[in-house]
């Protein structure tokens, strides 16, 4: 069971409040530069802390983390080495990146497979992710919490930044359509669910919580059309929709707006 510290989308005057403070990895250009500091942010970090970042690959903030505060970190990533798409390697090598960060605990595989694992269960006080989980897939995202929670000490903190889109993008009839799927998500087949999960933040969050026993309680600033209407709502950066669009060949160059969902829970239990 956990306890619900936080369910939220990543807001414009949030997002100011970061720079203005100048909180580590505060940055315009993409949602980590909202995730980094609203992480950094809603935890309150100890020297020793036993701390797993999920999908962290080349990302500085552990690195970061680990000098700022002491703690121990890991990162669970498996860099793209199984995979046939080059983006993921970004050019760059995993094994030199890894020898030149030798206070971090770098694990090559997926969260998720607790089967084939290494990583110790019951060990860590923060699990945390930025821009990670939705590549896990719907159907593989109830496997991912599951193990999670099987990683995480009674008492820790989750923390997880997961990028959604935004259902407006295709016009007011994929809006409706995306407020239909959630209004009945409770009757829909498991199986349709769990493929759709990451199509609207209430969606997403349902299934998260429903692995980890919590229950789902329907949030205001979670819906549709406060997500489509409220212009606090943050979206990534034109600038970061470009790269996206140029980085995998996408010729339609109409930009999809990605927003941040933000999860954060202790675990009571």
């Amino acid at each position: 069971m956990y306890e619900v510290l936080e369910t939220s989308l990543a807001t414009v005057s949030r997002s100011y409040e970061y720079q203005i403070r100048s909180i580590y990895g505060a940055d315009f250009n993409n949602l980590k530069g909202f995730g980094c500091p609203w992480l950094l942010d809603s935890h309150h970090w100890q020297k020793g802390e036993k701390v797993l970042d999920v999908g962290g690959a080349y990302s500085e903030l552990p690195i970061y983390i680990q000098k700022a505060y002491g703690c121990e970190i890991w990162v669970a990533d498996d860099f793209g080495l199984d995979s046939a798409a080059t983006e993921w390697t970004r050019g760059r090598s995993p094994k030199e990146h890894i020898a030149a960060h030798p206070e971090v605990m770098y694990v090559l595989e997926r969260v998720g497979p607790m089967d084939k694992s290494s990583l110790p269960e019951n060990y860590f006080d923060v699990v945390y992710s930025l821009s990670a989980l939705e590549h896990a897939g719907g159907l593989q995202t109830p496997a991912v919490w599951r193990h999670m929670d099987r990683l995480l000490k009674p008492g820790g903190e989750l923390l997880h930044e997961v990028d959604v889109i935004f259902p407006s993008n295709a016009g007011v009839k994929s809006l409706l359509k995306a407020c239909a799927f959630d209004l009945l998500f409770p009757l829909l087949p498991k199986s349709f669910r769990l493929k759709h999960c990451i199509a609207t933040p209430q969606a997403y969050l349902r299934v998260a919580l429903g692995n980890l026993g919590t229950p789902f309680k329907h949030t205001e600033n979670l819906s549709l059309i406060n997500m489509a209407l409220n212009p606090d709502i943050l979206a990534e950066s034109y600038r970061h929709g470009f790269y996206r669009l140029t980085r995998d060949n996408i010729k339609d160059f109409r930009y999809k707006r990605f927003g941040a969902l933000l999860i954060h829970l202790k675990k009571v239990s």
